[in-house]
């Protein structure tokens, strides 16, 4: 009698409850919106860490045309194309390999002063957000 309660009770339980079925579900999703979270954390932090690699590559540049000019530029626009008032002989440029300004990993242009009597220029980023004065800007301590 025990053989057939057995096989009886072996042939209800060949597949999953829906419960089961719902429970692993449920785990699955939380595993990978956990996942997703921690990717998007990764991606800002890696814009962020361009945006300042960015930076200290234009105030770099800045430094080298004022080696040669005797000022800072402008404009960041000085740094590919030779400014009017100037020769080619005093420029020595472009400063910038690819020929162009680069703009932020979120597509918009840098923010850019110079301050000649303290010697001092400052660049940045507006951040994700493209707005000046937010908490997600983004830009080095100014350099001398």
């Amino acid at each position: 009698m025990s053989k057939t309660r057995h096989r009886r009770f072996r042939r209800n339980r060949r597949g999953f409850t829906l419960l089961e079925l719902i429970l692993v579900m449920a785990i699955l999703v939380l595993l990978s919106s956990l996942a997703v979270v921690g990717v998007m954390q990764i991606q800002r932090n890696s814009q962020s860490d361009a945006a300042l690699t960015q930076i200290a590559t234009l105030k770099q540049s800045c430094r080298m045309f004022k080696l040669n000019v005797g000022r800072y530029p402008s404009q960041l626009g000085d740094l590919v194309a030779l400014p009017s008032g100037l020769t080619q002989q005093q420029w020595r440029g472009p400063y910038l390999q690819d020929g162009r300004v680069p703009v932020d990993p979120w597509g918009n242009p840098f923010n850019y002063s110079a301050d000649e009597m303290n010697d001092i220029v400052t660049i940045t980023s507006n951040g994700p957000d493209g707005q000046m004065g937010t908490a997600d800007d983004i830009g080095a301590m100014p350099a001398r």
